[in-house]
Order: C-alpha cells, then structure tokens, then sequence
C-alpha cells in the first residue's frame, strides 16, 4: 500500500517506470490516486497501480484513528487501514504515518528501501539509485540523510 509522497519522489528521480518493474503489486487508496497530480494519480493506475476504496466499515477505523493519531492526514490514514486489512506493507516516507504503522504493527519501508529493491532486482545500478537520490534532494525530499550519504558512498 502507497502514499502519496512515495509516487512524488519517485517522480522527482525519474523512476516511475522502474518502479513497476518491481515483482511487487503496487496499491493505493482511491482517496490518494484523486489527489495526485504530479504525477498523476490515473496515468499510475493505468501503469499498473491498484485502485483500492474503504468501506464504510474501514472509514470508521480511520476515523478512530485519526484522534489517535493527529499528524498523518486522513488519506494517509487511508492507506495505514488498507494496509492492514489487506495485510501488506505501507510504502510511505511521510514519519508520522511511519510511527503509526509501527504502533499497529504494520510493515513499512520508505523511498530509499524502493530504491534499493530497484538496485537489488537489477533494474538499475547504483549510480542511477545515487543520481536520482540528488535529484529527489535537490527538489525537497525529506528522505533520512544518513541513509542518503550511505547509499551516495555506495553508489559512486
């Protein structure tokens, strides 16, 4: 299950297309495919992003939540109750989301763990992983910097 700021840097690094290259079915609340607009949330789903609605049922989980937890926004909640009702990892990079799917037990990974399944599954090399890195930087990511400088070291 993906937010939104995951599609967004990978746009900046220029690796949508990689991305579904991946052995992975990538989801999305509908929620979140509405709002995207660079890049856009219906060209991602005609790549091969699955659309996914809440039910009424689900609505109120994020309702709950979201006294619970008043950082994430409702749409990324979205994709925390997705997650786990469909019993997969949330892809986000946004922490406070990160903290609460911690809390719910819930797998997640950011940006830089895509990045790095893309280098792993020869998709691309470590220098193109380094030069979309900058370019996410340079553009306003807010990807942890330690974990930047060690994959920029790696990747030159």
């Amino acid at each position: 299950m993906t937010d939104s700021n995951i599609w967004v840097d990978l746009h900046w690094g220029g690796l949508i297309e990689e991305a579904f290259m991946l052995p992975f079915e990538f989801m999305a609340p509908d929620v979140i495919i509405e709002e995207l607009q660079i890049p856009n949330g219906y060209e991602l789903v005609q790549s091969g992003l699955q659309s996914k609605s809440l039910s009424g049922e689900l609505v109120l989980i994020v309702t709950d939540l979201a006294v619970r937890y008043l950082r994430p926004s409702r749409q990324d909640l979205f994709a925390l109750v997705l997650a786990m009702d469909e019993s997969a990892m949330l892809l986000t990079g946004d922490g406070s989301l990160r903290d609460a799917a911690n809390e719910m037990g819930v797998e997640v990974h950011g940006t830089i763990w895509v990045l790095d399944q893309m280098v792993n599954n020869g998709i691309i090399s470590k220098r193109k992983r380094a030069h979309a890195l900058r370019h996410m930087v340079s553009l306003g990511s807010r990807l942890p910097k330690d974990e930047v400088e060690a994959r920029l070291g790696s990747g030159l």
